[in-house]
Order: C-alpha cells, then sequence, then structure tokens
C-alpha cells in the first residue's frame, strides 16, 4: 500500500495507522490547502498547499510514532501596521497513536497522543491540519525594517507645554 514517495501526489485524507507503522511507511506528499477550513478560519488566505514528510514507524519503546514535518505559507494581519503580512509555517512533530486514553497516559512525554478509531483509521488532513494551526503565530508582523507602522506624530497643542512639578515645592522645602 502506497510505498512509493508521493512527492508530487497529495496526501490521503484517511489512513490506517497501525497498519502503515507495521509497514514502516513514509509519505512525501502535499495537501490543498484550501480544503483544510480551520487553516482558512485563521488566517486571511492560505498562499500555497501545506507540504509534508511523514514517517509511520515503532519507536524503541515499541510505541506507534507518527513522526513529521510540514509546512505552508499564509497571508495575515500584520499586529503592528494591520496590513497582509506573509508568513511561513513550519512544525515538527513526534506523535504517538492511540487507541484510547488509557493508552495515551502510557505514552512518554516527548510524543504527543494521537487517537485513532476502533479500526485503526487516522483522520491524516485533521492532524497536519492541527499541527499548522498551533504553528501559526499568536501576533504576526512583518519584520521591524518593513513594517508600515504609522507612530503618532506629537502634536503642538496650546496645553502640551510643561507643567510645573507639583513636588517641586516639596523638594525645595527639603533642601532648607
Amino acid at each position: 500500500m502506497m510505498s512509493r514517495t508521493m512527492a508530487e501526489a497529495q496526501l490521503p485524507h484517511r489512513v490506517d495507522g497501525p497498519k502503515l507503522v507495521e509497514n514502516n511507511q513514509q509519505f512525501s506528499a502535499q495537501i490543498d490547502s484550501s480544503v483544510l477550513s480551520r487553516l482558512n478560519d485563521a488566517v486571511d488566505r492560505c498562499l500555497a498547499p501545506v507540504s509534508c514528510v511523514l514517517s509511520f514507524d515503532r519507536d524503541e519503546e515499541r510505541h506507534r510514532v507518527l513522526k513529521g514535518s510540514c509546512s505552508t505559507r499564509v497571508s495575515m494581519v500584520c499586529q503592528r501596521c494591520l496590513e497582509p503580512v506573509e508568513v511561513r509555517v513550519e512544525s515538527q512533530f513526534s506523535l504517538g497513536l492511540v487507541f484510547n486514553d488509557e493508552q495515551a497516559k502510557q505514552l512518554p512525554r516527548r510524543l504527543e497522543p494521537v487517537e485513532v478509531d476502533e479500526n485503526g483509521i487516522l483522520d491524516l488532513w485533521s492532524v497536519i491540519e492541527d499541527e499548522v494551526l498551533l504553528a501559526l503565530p499568536m501576533f504576526p508582523t512583518h519584520e521591524a525594517s518593513e513594517c508600515q507602522m504609522r507612530q503618532p506624530e506629537p502634536e503642538n497643542k496650546p496645553g502640551n507645554e510643561k507643567r510645573p512639578n507639583p513636588f517641586d515645592v516639596l523638594a525645595q522645602l527639603k533642601q532648607k
């Protein structure tokens, strides 16, 4: 099943996780970012497909593991100038495939649990979308040299002249 490298292919939506682990399956593929509704809701626009490199395997403790990386480009609103900013989003992850909460509790801390259904089916697109969403910056901004942030210019209003400090009187009394 799917033994070829799929650099040009679309990543399968749902897969048999335990079977892929037993076959030490690897993928290099893409997901059309326009079908990832939660990602589209979180950004202004998706600018590129989500590229993934995935490996299903067992670790040294015999846990079923999905290791991988994903990347894409999105447009978000710069939080300084409120103009669009292109953001490169990258994530690397190690996930432990589990069937239930009890198995999830048995995983070492280095593995984040991902639950497969009772038949071992994993919604791969959802997992990748989660990883991309977690990698989005909380406050996207342009580089400081590129940002068009407009600083308000100080206004010379009649009330802006220097006012006397009310504590100057106390400072004078202290000096006496």
